[in-house]
């Protein structure tokens, strides 16, 4: 019986000329031992899949081991930063003490973790993983806080987990190292953050010391017109803050950089015209980090003036960000 499927191969189900065959063809490239793709279909895959084809090799040889870490939040489609098939495999196991295979992380585990797992799917074959619960507090615990909160940010909107879920991976994860960060994770992972790069803002809001916004508000002006939508607000001192893509003024969904940049002069004034103050966020301002700390500073500044605004004017269609 085969261990892969698709465009993998198992030389295990081959005879020994065949197995000798694809062993001297460079046609075919192997991804792990005993399993093999050919190289134009290697060629024709994306980043993910490419990472995903690799995580079903080896966890088809790798013994009593789950996709675990950045591996698993491959398989469950979670947010990473950087290529996915850049990223070394991590599985899980328990009592792993150092890497058994060059270019794999072994990650020890606790007996209550190794008994909670999945199954996926893919269509490179079967892959036994830790869940997307899991799979984002380990990835608090071994890589960052924010790419934590990434991936448990997105399972929560795409209901691949509830609360509940993270809070009984928390728990069965109790006595290990980095539970703590976990912890934080924990309570910082929402379903409201709509891009990664939100939800970094939150982890980076969070790190600042403010106090938790509401996610995803919507203002209104007095006739009950629709206005805006921000990521983030505060409606006891009437600040908000929003994150711009890339693409905004750049031509996105078929919208002429002109009629972009005349929208969002119009709908910024609207927006002040409410009396509300809305501190806009760049990925140049996001990645040298000066936009939180600018967030930071204008909070306070606008704190000091401690005017709510009017709840007739937001409603939110998230919740709080912590």
């Amino acid at each position: 019986m085969t261990r892969v499927g698709g465009p993998l191969i198992d030389v295990a189900t081959l005879t020994s000329w065949e197995q000798n065959k694809v062993f001297r063809d460079p046609a075919w490239r192997k991804l792990a031992k005993g399993i093999y793709i050919r190289v134009a279909d290697w060629n024709g895959l994306t980043s993910r899949e490419r990472a995903t084809a690799k995580i079903v090799a080896e966890g088809a040889v790798a013994e009593a081991s789950l996709a675990a870490g950045k591996s698993a939040a491959v398989i469950h489609g979670m947010p990473l930063k950087g290529w996915e098939s850049e990223h070394p495999l991590e599985f899980a196991i328990y009592g792993a003490t150092k890497p058994k295979r060059a270019g794999i992380t072994f990650r020890h585990i606790s007996l209550r973790q190794t008994v909670a797992w999945q199954e996926v799917e893919t269509r490179f074959g079967k892959v036994q993983v830790t869940p997307p619960a899991a799979t984002g507090l380990d990835l608090a615990r071994w890589h960052d806080l924010s790419t934590g909160v990434r991936g448990l940010d997105h399972a929560l909107a795409a209901e691949d987990c509830t609360q509940e879920d993270i809070a009984a991976a928390l728990t069965r994860a109790r006595g290990q190292h980095g539970v703590s960060t976990m912890r934080d994770a924990a309570a910082l992972a929402t379903p409201w953050s709509e891009s990664p790069r939100e939800s970094d803002m939150k982890v980076a809001l969070w790190k600042a010391g403010v106090p938790a916004p509401h996610q995803q508000v919507a203002l209104y002006d007095r006739k009950g017109n629709f206005v805006a939508r921000l990521d983030f607000f505060w409606p006891e001192i009437g600040f908000g803050a929003e994150y711009d893509g890339g693409g905004k003024f750049a031509g996105e969904f078929g919208v002429p950089v002109e009629v972009a940049c005349r929208e969002d002069v119009t709908r910024q004034h609207r927006i002040s015209h409410l009396g509300v103050i809305n501190f806009r966020v760049s990925n140049a301002t996001a990645k040298d980090g000066s936009a939180v700390a600018g967030i930071v500073e204008v909070y306070h500044l606008v704190a000091e003036r401690g005017v709510p605004l009017d709840p007739a004017l937001w409603r939110c269609e998230g919740g709080k960000a912590w």
